[in-house]
């Protein structure tokens, strides 16, 4: 009888199909991740969690635009015009106007939703490199807006931007124990949320556009919408990594609002991987890592990095996140 129970145990491991066996992976590996990023703090040094906070504060920034590239295939160079209006909003919302933080960051949310929709209603007339350039172009316009104008302190940008008072709960977000958990959940939400709306209806008629805009016309779908839309959810979730970005460093300047940046994030986006939800993640925390390790060893540390990307895109064509899943796939 216990030779039966064997054998039957035996065949129902082997019956688990290699989609099945990347689920639980990639459960057990979120799992782990996230108790990790849960014991972190008392686990490591300072500079490990400050590490952290970055790739956190990354990974929300390529979430936004891994919706427009990844879901959407609507590749944008100019996402970090929203990181910056994220922070810039909250900047002269509190700095400025003398509005509460509680008051201004869903201010400055509405604002980029609103901005956002009206850039988008034009950007998306357009596909392939005219969208490129296009976005390139507005991100340009309001880096040299924000290089200019009084209100935005010029090119020395805007500094002492607060962080959340937590005092009700008897925390302090200056400690960079409690901002590294107010990261945290904010990441853990905010991922959560793109997450869903590519899962959802919504998300799986950008992925239609994205396979064939025409058929997707032709099933009935306002495809115009539905990409001005995405356009929208990715341009806020962005304004939230400036937000939490500002914070962090206490400031913001209009460097946060340039094309590189919207650069490095498309490459956090391509490291990690376009189809996978744990892309963007994967792929900022290799982008942070692999910047701060080089640059430890040389100043010339961009051209090394450079090289390093190509080798990415060589040999994990897919993404590092898709190479695990099929290097998973293939074992006996």
């Amino acid at each position: 009888m216990s030779e039966e129970v064997t054998i039957a145990r035996t065949t129902a491991r082997d019956d688990i199909s290699p989609a099945a066996q990347v689920r639980r992976a990639t459960f057990v590996l979120v799992g782990s991740a996230v108790l990790g990023a849960l014991a972190l703090p008392w686990l490591s040094t300072s500079y490990a969690t400050t590490l952290a906070i970055e790739i956190m504060i990354a990974a929300i920034f390529a979430s936004g635009i891994n919706l427009l590239v990844g879901t959407t295939g609507l590749v944008s160079l100019g996402q970090g015009m929203f990181l910056g209006l994220g922070g810039y909003g909250i900047g002269i919302g509190t700095t400025v106007l003398g509005l509460p933080l509680w008051l201004s960051v869903p201010a400055t949310l509405v604002l980029v939703a609103t901005l956002a929709a009206a850039i988008g209603a034009v950007c998306t007339r357009t596909r392939g490199v005219e969208f490129l350039l296009i976005t390139l172009a507005f991100s340009q316009m309001f880096y040299g807006a924000a290089i200019k104008l009084r209100l935005t302190n010029g090119s020395d940008g805007m500094s002492g931007i607060p962080r959340p008072d937590l005092g009700l709960l008897g925390l302090n977000a200056d400690s960079p124990v409690v901002f590294y958990y107010y990261i945290l959940l904010v990441t853990m939400l905010a991922v959560a949320a793109v997450w869903r709306i590519a899962e959802s209806p919504f998300g799986s008629v950008l992925a239609a556009i994205r396979e064939s805009e025409r058929r997707a016309a032709a099933m009935g779908y306002a495809v115009s919408s539905y990409k001005v839309g995405a356009f929208v959810v990715a341009a806020v979730t962005c304004a939230v990594a400036g937000i939490l970005q500002s914070q962090y460093t206490y400031f913001i300047n209009p460097d946060s609002m340039s094309w590189q940046l919207s650069g490095e994030g498309v490459l956090m986006v391509i490291i990690g991987s376009t189809t996978a939800v744990a892309g963007p993640l994967v792929g900022a925390a290799v982008f942070v890592l692999a910047k701060q390790g080089l640059s430890v060893l040389t100043t010339e540390y961009m051209l090394f990095f450079g090289i390093f990307f190509m080798l990415v895109v060589a040999f994990f064509r897919n993404g590092v996140v898709e190479a695990f899943k099929s290097a998973f796939r293939s074992k006996p």
